[in-house]
């Protein structure tokens, strides 16, 4: 790497204001044309947190005051950065100040948005999980894995082993469920 941005990556990593690290970060980026990895790599930190830093050249100086402020947290910045639109940043900016919410209040209200899912309800419970893992074992010699978060549920069926097994095993289960679509339709 050339010596200035050698001296950019230097001060990057003795910048205690992350808006200044923000700044620094996006001119090796946009201006410098470095990769965000191999950014990352040169500043000891995971691309991803980079990222992280990065959004916050979204937020605006109403709400960069706020920071300084004292009126809300650095973690609350990261979770407003993950917004779209400004309109949506100030809104819950707004709600924050009013409501004194949490980081992980404003999480929720930003998951709110982004993604329509309000906080709350249950998972599924893992004794009714491990059932359905060894009935679609036993059943169609199928591995299963679910994974449960906050916005989704997500269930991936492997078969592994001879292609004609594997073939048997989703053609099988295929049948089961056309079979019940056709009984609830019928």
């Amino acid at each position: 790497m050339e010596q200035d941005i050698l001296d950019y990556i230097e001060q990057i990593k003795r910048e205690t204001d992350y808006f200044g690290k923000t700044k620094l970060v996006n001119f090796l980026i946009h201006q410098k044309n470095i990769k965000v990895k191999d950014l990352a790599a040169a500043l000891g930190l995971k691309p991803s947190y980079l990222c992280h830093i990065m959004r916050l050249n979204k937020l605006s100086e109403i709400i960069m005051d706020g920071y300084y402020s004292k009126l809300i947290t650095m973690s609350h910045l990261f979770v407003l950065s993950l917004l779209k639109s400004q309109e949506d940043i100030m809104n819950v900016y707004e709600i924050v100040l009013r409501e004194g919410l949490t980081v992980l209040h404003t999480e929720e209200l930003v998951r709110e948005k982004l993604h329509g899912v309000k906080p709350g309800g249950e998972y599924v419970e893992e004794i009714k999980i491990q059932n359905l893992k060894s009935k679609l074992k036993e059943n169609f010699g199928a591995e299963t894995k679910i994974v449960q978060t906050r916005i989704k549920t997500k269930i991936i069926i492997e078969w592994k082993g001879p292609r004609e097994a594997r073939k048997k095993g989703v053609e099988s289960f295929f049948r089961v469920i056309e079979n019940r679509k056709e009984k609830d339709s019928g």
